[in-house]
């Protein structure tokens, strides 16, 4: 499938401005947490991504192993979680293109990651002709923008957590369109994201079936 999507239907255009609503709600509050964040007594027990222990040394997976672009977004989610988790309707709805990336994550320090990737495949899930969606994201990111990223993650309004053994961070909040969870999980290199409308537990969930799928494409994936 081509990164740019050259036909846009009428239901990628009714549930892209879900998604980008939900954006505007997402850049809005975001910043204020991340540039000057206030923990709370659940983000300080957050696993810390780096840690050592007195085992063997841990090595990333060479980079070159990792082929984006040789994805397609059904590689990444099984439609009968995304229904499970979100509704009967729920369908894979489009790839993101090259241009409709900016305003998905969180604040400006999961945007500035973002704009660090090596590679990245962005897809859209939802009900057509709702708001209801919800994106997936998956990036290849340089170690030292993982670092930074996570460091804010670790003192800011996201709780630390683990999903199988994967460190990540999730963010519920209400707004004008309903509950929206925020998710960010990493598998060195790699930074998945799953962001929109759903609780913390339908959108870890479906992380984890990313993170599976991902595994599954690449065995020597690390935490």
């Amino acid at each position: 499938m081509s990164r740019g999507g050259g036909h846009v239907a009428a239901s990628r255009m009714s549930v892209w401005a879900g998604v980008a609503a939900l954006s505007v709600a997402l850049v809005g509050c975001a910043p204020a947490s991340e540039t000057d964040p206030t923990p709370s007594a659940s983000v300080s027990t957050a696993p810390s991504p780096d840690a050592t222990s007195d085992g063997p040394p841990v090595t990333d997976p060479p980079v070159d192993e990792i082929d984006l672009d040789a994805l397609v977004c059904t590689d990444l989610l099984d439609l009968a979680v995304a229904q499970a988790q979100f509704g009967a309707d729920a369908q894979f709805i489009a790839e993101l293109g090259p241009g409709e990336f900016a305003g998905i994550m969180a604040g400006p320090i999961a945007e500035n990651a973002l704009s660090e990737a090596t590679q990245q495949i962005g897809c859209i899930w939802g009900i057509p002709q709702s708001d209801g969606a919800f994106t997936v994201v998956v990036a290849a990111l340089p170690q030292a923008s993982r670092d930074t990223l996570t460091t804010a993650l670790g003192s800011s309004v996201f709780t630390g957590t683990l999903i199988g053994t994967a460190p990540a961070y999730t963010w519920e909040r209400d707004d004008a369109l309903g509950m929206v969870t925020t998710v960010y999980a990493f598998a060195s290199p790699l930074w998945v994201t799953v962001t929109g409308s759903g609780t913390t537990s339908s959108q870890t969930e479906i992380t984890g079936d990313v993170l599976n799928h991902l595994r599954t494409i690449y065995p020597s994936l690390g935490n």
